[in-house]
């Protein structure tokens, strides 16, 4: 079903009865052609009729969350933006946002980036920027207003791009302003994404267990990347992707199959009920 030609073990998801299964989107849920494979849709919906709770938690925003959820069979949670944002699915709506204000932090990153692109994520989930731009992972629509205008309001992310720093990126900026956020790059763009302090997709993901009055070692957690680190790590049992960087592994207790879907299809049809 996937391409690996040597499987992983995921004997200890044998006997691991989860309540609640957060996935990651991009490169997990979704594969490389940005379509959910009809295993994986399978697969959740085993599980869900298990009883099983199968919630989205990405990067993503709300806008762009609620058509892959769609695609998935995920249809009751989604913990969007990093863990800033609870959304529910059915019907869909935001439900709890943590959110900061941005006014001190933007003015500090332009004196060192004055070029910069700078975009920040409102509670309602709706992006403004200075400069417009497009990434089908954010938002569907984005605002373009002064840049005076981004320091206005409280919101829950951050974003800074800039071309002039492709080869370095922008990591080194989060170290010297002691930013907490999650950095990656994007086609050769560097890019830093900045959440609320202290916030990562593990913090809504417990805020939600304590909704549902699930506890969190009865929780399992899929994903590839460093913005999935936590999560895996507050799960009860954490699953990382095979393509993963091996730094990643340290975070995680199994290491499923490559492909994106098929890995997660792999990962649920091992769990034995």
């Amino acid at each position: 079903m996937t391409m690996m030609t040597e499987l992983p073990d995921l004997s200890a998801l044998r006997d691991f009865r989860p309540e609640l299964i957060a996935l990651d989107l991009d490169d997990t849920l979704l594969a490389h052609s940005g379509m959910v494979p009809h295993e994986t849709v399978e697969a959740i919906a085993r599980v869900k009729d298990l009883g099983v709770e199968v919630v989205a938690s990405t990067g993503r925003s709300f806008g762009t969350t609620a058509p892959v959820c769609a695609a998935a069979g995920i249809t009751s949670w989604a913990v969007c933006s990093n863990g800033a944002m609870l959304a529910s699915l059915d019907p869909e709506e935001i439900v709890e946002t943590l959110a900061f204000d941005p006014a001190d932090l933007l003015r500090a990153i332009r004196e060192h980036v004055p070029e910069g692109l700078y975009a920040v994520e409102d509670t309602d989930g709706v992006f403004r920027t200075n400069k417009m731009f497009t990434h089908s992972a954010l938002t569907e629509g984005i605002r373009e207003v002064p840049f005076e205008e981004l320091l206005a309001q409280p919101v829950i992310r951050v974003v800074v791009r800039s071309d002039a720093h492709m080869d370095e990126g922008l990591g080194h900026l989060a170290e010297e302003l002691g930013l907490h956020s999650v950095v990656f790059g994007v086609h050769d763009v560097a890019w830093i994404d900045i959440g609320p302090q202290g916030v990562s997709k593990a913090t809504m993901l417990q805020r939600l267990c304590d909704r549902l009055g699930i506890d969190p070692s009865r929780t399992m957690a899929i994903g590839d990347s460093m913005n999935d680190a936590a999560m895996l790590e507050w799960a009860g049992m954490g699953v990382l992707m095979g393509h993963a960087v091996p730094e990643m592994h340290v975070h995680a207790d199994v290491l499923t199959t490559s492909e994106p879907g098929y890995g997660v299809a792999d990962a649920l049809n091992a769990l034995q009920f």
